[in-house]
C-alpha cells in the first residue's frame, strides 16, 4: 500500500488511475498508480511492513 500525496495541498477530488483524493492524500496498491505519481511530483510513501529475510542456517558437515 502506498499513500500518495499531490502537489496542490488541500486537493479533493478525482486523481490519475481512478484515485480519489481527500485532503490531499489517496491510498492504492496499483503499481503502476504509484509509478506514475512518482514521475509526475506526487509524494508517495510505502507503508508496506518491510519483512526480514529469514536467518540462513548453516548445516554441519560431517
Amino acid at each position: 500500500m502506498a499513500v500518495i500525496r499531490t502537489p496542490v495541498e488541500g486537493f479533493s477530488g478525482p486523481g490519475v488511475g481512478g484515485l480519489h483524493f481527500v485532503n490531499g492524500q489517496a491510498e492504492t496498491d496499483d503499481p503502476a498508480v504509484i509509478a506514475y505519481a512518482t514521475r509526475h511530483g506526487y509524494d508517495v510513501k510505502d507503508t508496506t511492513a518491510k519483512r526480514k529475510a529469514p536467518a540462513k542456517t548453516e548445516t554441519p558437515k560431517e
